[in-house]
């Protein structure tokens, strides 16, 4: 069944009213224009394609989508993919470029009945944050603060790349509510979500001090068989 056939009768979510959030109106915007690409016949969209879509100064909403997509399970290698995209992003956020990526990564395809079914999920989940999220702590959304949070995200996008299962749950986790704050301009959702990466980049430390402390238990195990062997 081809692309187009599945998802170009689809129905979308209701449009947001007019006392939407600007996270929610954000993302039906976008969904909408993934939709009128799943009705052509050669329907397609890689990492680039997405970036056109959300915008080349849309820093914030790229880093949200790409960590949403890494709670999401996928090929291997994935991970890695969406973790270098998360530093590429983070790093131009920091110097208020364009979003450009590396041929490798930009290219990557990506499934786009995935990509579809995650934004109406998202355009669904925006609506119910949005009766939860609202203007506080304004300052934390300021753009003082934006060079802070892309040094964050840059350290979360790290931590991705960690062959680990389930280490990328919370960085990517607390780097989708940071940016759910940011666009609504909520501080205290910023904040919960800053503590909930710290503790994943804990959790990730936790992690490779135990496969450190296994690795040499089991390395000197080996030399005393050996030594073992030779008397």
């Amino acid at each position: 069944m081809s692309t187009h056939s599945a998802f170009s009768g689809a129905a979308a979510p209701g449009a947001p009213g007019p006392a939407a959030s600007p996270l929610e109106t954000i993302v039906y915007d976008v969904l909408a224009r993934l939709q009128a690409v799943a009705e052509k016949p050669d329907a397609r969209i890689t990492c680039n394609s997405l970036i056109e879509l959300l915008g080349p100064k849309s820093h914030v909403l790229a880093i949200m989508i790409f960590s949403v997509l890494n709670l999401l399970p996928g090929p291997p290698g994935y991970s890695v993919v969406i973790g270098l995209a998360i530093m590429a992003f983070a790093v131009m956020m920091l110097a208020g470029a364009q979003i450009r990526l590396w041929a490798f990564v930009g290219d990557r395809r990506l499934p786009l009945g995935l990509m579809l079914k995650l934004l109406e999920f998202l355009a669904r989940f925006t609506r119910i944050i949005s009766r939860l999220s609202r203007p506080r702590i304004t300052w934390m959304a300021s753009r003082p603060v934006m060079p802070f949070i892309a040094v964050f995200a840059f350290l979360m996008g790290v931590f991705m790349l960690v062959p680990i299962p389930f280490t990328n749950t919370l960085p990517s986790l607390g780097l989708a509510i940071i940016c759910v704050g940011i666009l609504n301009k909520d501080g205290l959702a910023m904040l919960m979500g800053i503590v909930i990466g710290l503790i994943g980049a804990w959790l990730l430390a936790f992690c490779l001090w135990i496969v450190f402390v296994v690795g040499i238990a089991v390395g000197e195990a080996v030399v005393e068989e050996v030594e073992q062997l030779h008397f």
